[in-house]
């Protein structure tokens, strides 16, 4: 090789090292910190409704089996807390009924949330809560908890937004569905967990009896009044309406939630057994207004599964 040919492989290397561009890594300057998160630096004020959600509702009362849309009130948002708590009607109450909402702004006194947090409310229910997730640090700072949650009572239970509540008109509720067949006297069973009413395929007939409450309107004062029952669990639009009997004696047994419930609306079904053979589930939805709303239909499509199958019988 010539020195000319050398020269020419030097300058074309040169060339090549000049044009590879140099990338530096941001990583390698140990003086670089990753960002600063600030999204959750603003401190909850522990007294307003989203300090209570965030603090206590959520993390204490939302666990499984309980406040997590199985029973009410219904913890698992800051909007379903809040509309089943302020100027929601009362499930469980004392002896004396002295309780009408689950909180009353401004009277803590009159709010049966604080009586639930303090006092075994009807000697079986136990104080709330229960039962807390193992990450909860309600024991440590219960005091702390329950006085502000009286304390946001006590400021007028304002909404998330600090919007005062107003007390407006429920529609009607549910409170219970029992059953009896063939005129007897002897309630008919459910299945596991308040499932499906069971009812003997070879019955003559079924009576099913609703207990529905309302909080301004008496269940013997409701109107429309109707019933429809189908074998498909969320769809009732080719099914008939039928009447349901509004009794002046009403039933008086227990409840969905375990409460005694007067009941005044009853159906009788005959031969129960022309829906299918045993094993069939057959739905049932009935339909009552008071006069600040429409047609109220119990149970609706939106409604938990669970409560479907309450409004239900299985044949056996």
């Amino acid at each position: 090789m010539n020195s000319k040919q050398i020269i020419g492989i030097a300058l074309l290397l040169l060339t090549v090292v000049a044009c590879k561009k140099t990338t530096e890594n941001p990583f390698d300057d140990p003086s670089l910190q990753p960002p600063t998160d600030t999204s959750n630096q603003t401190k909850l004020d522990p007294t307003s409704f989203p300090g209570l959600h965030a603090n206590i509702f959520r993390p204490t009362c939302a666990n499984s089996g309980c406040h997590d849309g199985t029973f009410e009130p219904d913890y698992r948002t800051i909007e379903s807390a809040y509309n089943t708590l302020v100027y929601h009607p009362v499930v469980k109450n004392n002896a004396n009924g002295d309780f009408t909402y689950r909180v009353v702004p401004y009277d803590p006194s009159k709010s049966v949330l604080i009586e639930r947090l303090t006092h075994d409310i009807d000697g079986q229910s136990g104080i709330m809560p229960l039962a807390v997730e193992p990450s909860s640090d309600w024991p440590q700072k219960k005091d702390e908890y329950i006085a502000d949650i009286r304390t946001w009572i006590e400021n007028g239970a304002k909404d998330m937004f600090g919007n005062e509540p107003t007390l407006g008109n429920a529609e009607p509720q549910m409170q219970g569905v029992i059953a009896y067949a063939n005129g007897s006297a002897q309630l008919l069973n459910r299945k596991p967990g308040k499932g499906a009413i069971l009812v003997p395929v070879g019955a003559s007939t079924v009576d099913i009896w609703f207990s529905v409450g309302d909080d301004s309107t008496a269940p013997t004062a409701l109107t429309y009044n109707k019933i429809k029952i189908g074998l498909i669990r969320d769809d009732f639009s080719g099914e008939t309406e039928q009447s349901l009997t509004v009794v002046g004696s009403p039933k008086t047994e227990d409840g969905y939630f375990g409460d005694p419930e007067k009941y005044y609306h009853k159906f009788t079904l005959t031969n129960p057994g022309q829906y299918g053979p045993v094993g069939t589930i057959v739905y049932f939805r009935i339909y009552v207004k008071d006069p600040q709303h429409a047609v109220t239909e119990i149970p609706e499509t939106g409604s938990f599964d669970y409560i479907k199958e309450y409004f239900a019988f299985e044949l056996y």
